[in-house]
């Protein structure tokens, strides 16, 4: 691999960071809206065999933009991780 490449490949690497720290920081807001557009309920309503409501959403929704992160930051660590030499 030449120079250029590794370097073109590590600024694309760079910008992948970016995005992910972006999404990091402002992901969580994403659900939050979402719920909030679609006019579902974000408080758990507890029922008398403690079912949670229709809140089931917003939890789940909030959980896999938190886990879709994790994937993210993995996967720039994995890429930085195969170019060093």
């Amino acid at each position: 691999m030449t120079n250029a490449e590794r370097n073109q490949i590590n600024q694309r690497i760079a910008l992948l960071e970016r995005a992910s720290a972006l999404f990091s920081r402002f992901g969580g807001s994403i659900p939050v809206s979402i719920a909030f557009l679609n006019r579902w309920p974000t408080q758990v309503e507890l029922y008398p065999h403690w079912q949670v409501g229709e809140s089931w959403k917003f939890f789940l929704s909030y959980s896999l933009y938190f886990l879709a992160w994790l994937a993210l930051d993995r996967a720039i660590s994995f890429a930085k991780a195969g170019l060093d030499p």
